[in-house]
């Protein structure tokens, strides 16, 4: 391998890495270092994808709040204008919920 480069692999993989730089007529070190890289690089995907998982449950979360907030001020409208307004808003923010798999039913 190169100077100042130095790794250690299992015996069989070390073969087959030797076996796939022959095949390419490249130095066996190239392709180590490809496959570092490209662990490193999934490694780096991994992480991002971790990142805007979570990202994006903070983002639901911050969503129901919101929904459960707008809940809150349309049935105090409802109620204001009268008993059956604030059932037909009831029932309305209910449909909703279903459709968006909250609700069972």
């Amino acid at each position: 391998m190169g100077k100042g480069f130095s790794v250690s692999l299992p015996l069989e993989e070390a073969a087959i890495v030797e076996k796939e730089a022959n095949r390419l007529g490249l130095p066996a070190a190239s392709i180590i270092r490809l496959m570092m890289r490209d662990g490193q690089q999934r490694r780096e995907l991994e992480q991002q994808v971790d990142d805007l998982k979570a990202r994006m449950e903070l983002l639901q979360v911050q969503f129901q709040g919101l929904q459960i907030l707008l809940e809150t001020i349309a049935l105090e409208q409802a109620n204001a204008r009268g008993p059956q307004a604030l059932e037909n808003r009831k029932a309305l923010i209910q449909e909703i919920r279903k459709r968006q798999g909250l609700v069972e039913g």
